[in-house]
């Protein structure tokens, strides 16, 4: 059996190598072809080249952070299953899907278990985890920019950088408006200070977006806060780290299959901890295989 493995050797503590080396010892009756990521989103090239040998008996593993993942499921096509173990900082995906032992994942590839998720498509591609406005994109354009994230990923301390990122946001956040549409019912939504559209449990390196939110169901969560004064907006955030999603006033919750939002001009965005922009965007459910 063949197992292309694509993988981010600078995604978290630079694992990934680490982990190639790992397989191939524990498993010399496989065929492992391997595929490094030479620079950002550097994902597409490297599936197009997978693509060029791969087979309907051959598997792929992805070795990386969340965002490694989603932007390889967006050049992967979606009949084709993949396998994944998280190298990277925030690892959100795994922590949503109870992903810890490589051993485990690797025994599901060879074997051949696999079962259904669903994660977000859109023209801005795959979401696994959550697409954020507001606060926490800020957050994570902060720690994207700073180079913060890296020192700290050095001495095991990379959730440490979102912490401090929330803190300068908190500071100098910006409201904004928006209108939604949700399975056709659409509303404009005003002085926003947090919106999220999650699929998963997780995000920002372990925090919960919503208790019911998972892959395993074919539903979109929309989670948001209206902008108040920056004691109300701290409740808001300790709401959710202390998962008090349901019993808080501060925090909405809507759900649905298929979203549509325009914005009244163009946006910065992040998808699954990479940052992005556009004034318009629509997402719905697509159904993938996982090995696990």
């Amino acid at each position: 059996m063949r197992v292309f493995v694509l993988a981010n050797p600078k995604a978290g503590s630079h694992q990934a190598r680490k982990y190639i080396q790992d397989i191939q010892k524990t498993y010399p009756q496989l065929d492992i072809k391997v595929y490094l990521t030479q620079g950002p989103d550097d994902e597409k090239h490297q599936v197009a080249a997978i693509l060029k040998e791969f087979t309907l008996q051959d598997r792929l593993l992805v070795l990386g952070g969340d965002g490694t993942l989603s932007k390889t499921l967006t050049a992967w096509p979606d009949q084709y299953p993949f396998a994944y173990f998280p190298t990277g900082s925030g690892n959100d995906f795994a922590k949503s899907m109870d992903i810890h032992q490589l051993d485990q994942i690797m025994e599901a590839l060879v074997r051949d278990k696999k079962e259904s998720i669903f994660v977000l498509h859109s023209s801005l591609g795959v979401i696994i985890n959550t697409l954020d406005m507001g606060f926490s994109a800020q957050v994570i354009s902060h720690a994207t920019d700073s180079g913060l994230k890296d020192v700290l990923n050095k001495i095991k301390l990379g959730k440490l950088t979102y912490l401090l990122c929330a803190i300068r946001s908190l500071l100098s956040h910006q409201a904004f408006n928006l209108s939604l549409e949700v399975d056709g019912r659409r509303e404009t939504i005003r002085n926003l200070f947090f919106f999220s559209i999650a699929n998963n449990t997780y995000f920002g390196g372990g925090i919960m977006i919503w208790p019911e939110a998972q892959a395993s169901q074919k539903q979109l969560d929309l989670v948001y806060i209206e902008d108040a004064p920056l004691s109300q907006r701290i409740l808001a955030l300790l709401d959710l780290v202390f998962k008090r999603h349901r019993q808080s006033h501060r925090i909405k919750h809507v759900t649905g299959e298929r979203v549509a939002i325009d914005l009244e001009e163009t946006f910065i965005l992040q998808l699954d901890g990479e940052m992005s922009s556009t004034n318009s965007l629509t997402i719905t459910c697509q159904e993938r295989f996982i090995y696990q």
